[in-house]
């Protein structure tokens, strides 16, 4: 196939949209491609035509690496029905996938992942095998590899929570030591010990702790109140004032921008301190979730009024966002909530209120990107959807977080 070349004067929309036809016709050859190979395993050909395996004949005829020889082997394996010596048909492991590639929705590197995150998986019954594959298949379509491969780790999360055990310590140990391993389900494991001189700093709070309440019954075991005593201890860490704070008290940056053209989406820059450039674009971005210092300055620049520090996102609602959200909402973000801004929906500047339904967790680059491209967020049901732009997707269908809504269960 080769293509005309006439694309000056077709529109975005156009472009990408031959694009990604190109794309389709391209995963649906490499199925005919990885059925002829499946077709040339089980019928022994490689031994026929002289060769001592097929790699080295699909090497020979293909002028492919043996890595990538191997490669479509194990998946035509996995794809298509093989037949045993005694001519008996074993169904392919993965037909979802098959079906997918076949009608080009996935390409070969999401094949990999499916095949990677449903081999990493303990032994399953079929249906829920089966639930598994269509789950990663339908995810794969919004996807790219690398965040099908998150949303695989959250699958293996569903099907297998304790995970794989933790390494083995090397044999030689240091004097102070935390192995911490995270659990599947959000817990914790660890273990380790610290030497004499830093031990007096903890175990007086956690025997102070450990002790048991005068006046009522406590029922619980001695691991249980060493665990609640340190649970304690953290907790009065994390209030203690001198502690650095992260997306709550955020460290000070004065920016200086008239209020007209805040509220104008400029790209020209804008000089916001000695050395430093903004757009008003990216002013109205950090705007979003910020201190906002009404100011009246003079002519000359100086001064005359300055107004009290309101927060945008209040306190209360974020935590209420971080409830609602879990993290960044953007589509396959897996983000954590401590790294995400507060976004208004409907701009404040805009007057959008500050109110969860007017606002949405997203992380810094997915910030950027709904402030400068065509995705839109609308609110329905009290969450979140993310329409994307027209040369994504011409039909504009409603996306939402995959690591954020439930995964469908074996009795769905």
């Amino acid at each position: 196939m080769q293509g005309s070349g006439n694309y000056w004067g077709k529109t975005k929309e156009e472009i990408v949209a031959a694009l990604q036809d190109v794309e389709a016709q391209g995963r649906r050859i490499e199925y005919a491609g990885l059925e002829l190979v499946a077709h040339l395993n089980n019928q022994g050909l490689a031994n026929d035509l002289g060769y001592s395996n097929p790699t080295a004949l699909l090497v020979h005829v293909l002028r492919i690496s043996p890595k990538e020889a191997k490669r479509r082997l194990a998946q035509a394996e996995e794809l298509f029905p093989s037949i045993t010596p005694t001519g008996s048909v074993i169904e392919p492991a993965l037909p979802a996938t098959a079906s997918a590639l076949a009608a080009g929705d996935i390409g070969s590197e999401a094949v990999d992942v499916i095949r990677k995150t449903l081999k990493d998986l303990p032994d399953l019954e079929p249906e829920k095998l089966a639930l598994a594959e269509s789950t990663m298949v339908a995810q794969a379509a919004e996807d790219d590899p690398n965040a099908l491969a998150r949303f695989g780790t959250r699958v293996r999360n569903i099907v297998d929570p304790d995970g794989p055990p933790p390494p083995d310590p090397e044999p030689k140990q240091p004097d102070r030591m935390l192995h911490i391993r995270a659990r599947r389900d959000g817990g914790l494991d660890f273990r380790g010990h610290l030497p004499v001189e830093d031990a007096h700093l903890l175990h007086p709070v956690i025997k102070k702790g450990e002790q048991r309440p005068t006046g009522r019954t406590d029922d619980r075991c001695q691991a249980e109140r060493t665990a609640d005593a340190f649970v304690e201890t953290l907790r009065m860490a994390a209030q203690c004032p001198s502690k650095p704070t992260k997306n709550g008290l955020r460290t000070p940056v004065a920016i200086t921008i008239s209020y007209g053209d805040l509220l104008k989406d400029l790209d020209d820059r804008i000089l916001v301190g000695p050395d430093t450039y903004l757009t008003a674009r990216e002013a109205r971005r950090i705007a979003c979730d910020s201190h906002v210092f009404p100011a009246v300055l003079g002519s000359k620049s100086e001064p005359l009024d300055i107004g009290v520090s309101s927060y945008t996102v209040p306190v209360h609602i974020r935590r209420a966002l971080i409830l609602r959200d879990g993290g960044c909402a953007f589509p396959s973000c897996g983000v954590a909530a401590s790294a995400c801004d507060g976004h208004h929906i409907i701009h404040w500047g805009d007057r959008g209120p500050t109110k969860i339904d007017n606002l949405v967790l997203l992380c810094p680059h997915h910030h950027r990107l709904v402030h400068r491209s065509d995705w839109t967020i609308r609110m329905v049901n009290r969450r979140p959807e993310f329409l994307p732009p027209a040369y994504l997707d011409p039909a504009r269908i409603p996306r939402t977080n995959s690591f954020r809504r439930p995964l469908p269960t074996a009795a769905a």
